[in-house]
């Protein structure tokens, strides 16, 4: 693939379009929730969650494709479709792996920092549960109307505009540069999960990224870890909406572990198939 930009100025340009999405996207949440009456708000904020993924994530990643090579579709990885059985298997792969990854979650959540530091964590802990409670009142009362809204913009949308920013433009941007392909996969992850700005998450989002950047890899396409996302995304709204919570209920202690064994295996045996049948496609291809 060529390119009009040396790696440096391809990375310059995709943040900066990014931080100027950032900027107009305050401006425009300021202007919507100044209008808002008590009545708009949660469709005020869904407009504005609309806007935040189109502003920040895709116009910015299409647009440096556009300005940086004259393959921008082959640039995203939107050239090429999965196939159907690579995709039902990372599906399967990443529900076999929400038990192990609850107690991931969990372990994060309950990590604590030095003493010294107590103010510090305490102030990180009101930021996550005012994040935590800014996406319940978007996703609003517990109807079907609001679950079907709920699914379209934080399943599908932003599923859709995180896989094409963090993997179909930034992953691959870096890759095409001085990182190698593994390196970029965890770059990628990393950044993707620190600007959630959620410490007692990052672990779990970071492996996710992960798992998100080596769909792409293998595949080259980033329809596989799109899917994959807005699955995640979806499953978590359906329990939020069911359950009232994000993670599934794993039961007693004993019984968990057991569980959360289970799960790092099939996982593991089910990645090592996964990569094996998308390297069989490259080989065919």
């Amino acid at each position: 693939m060529k390119f009009v930009l040396p790696p440096s100025r391809r990375i310059v340009l995709l943040l900066l379009t990014f931080v100027f999405g950032m900027l107009i996207t305050g401006v425009i949440t300021g202007l919507l929730m100044q209008i808002a009456g008590e009545s708009r708000q949660l469709a005020m904020m869904r407009i504005s969650a609309v806007v935040q993924d189109l502003l920040m994530l895709v116009v910015p990643a299409v647009l440096t494709a556009v300005l940086v090579t004259r393959q921008p579709a082959g640039l995203l990885a939107i050239d090429r479709a999965p196939r159907l059985l690579p995709t039902l298997l990372a599906i399967l792969v990443m529900l076999a792996a929400s038990p192990a990854m609850s107690k991931i979650i969990e372990w994060n959540a309950g990590m604590h920092l030095p003493h010294s530091l107590a103010a510090l964590e305490q102030s990180m802990r009101a930021m996550e549960d005012h994040a935590a409670g800014a996406v319940d009142a978007m996703l609003g009362p517990h109807t079907i109307g609001n679950l079907v809204i709920s699914l379209l913009i934080v399943g599908i949308l932003a599923g859709f505009s995180e896989e094409l920013f963090f993997r179909g433009a930034l992953q691959r941007i870096l890759s095409s540069g001085s990182l190698n392909g593994t390196a970029a996969v965890w770059v990628s992850a990393i950044i993707f999960s620190a600007v959630h700005f959620q410490f007692f998450g990052f672990v779990p989002r970071l492996l996710l990224g992960v798992y998100f950047g080596y769909l792409l890899l293998w595949s080259r396409s980033v329809w596989l870890p799109m899917l994959a996302h807005i699955v995640n995304n979806s499953l978590y709204v359906v329990l939020r909406y069911t359950t009232g919570s994000g993670e599934p209920d794993l039961g007693d202690a004993g019984s968990s572990w057991m569980l959360v064994v289970a799960s790092i295996v099939i996982t593991a045996g089910g990645l090592i198939w996964l990569r094996n049948i998308l390297k069989t496609e490259k080989t065919d291809d």
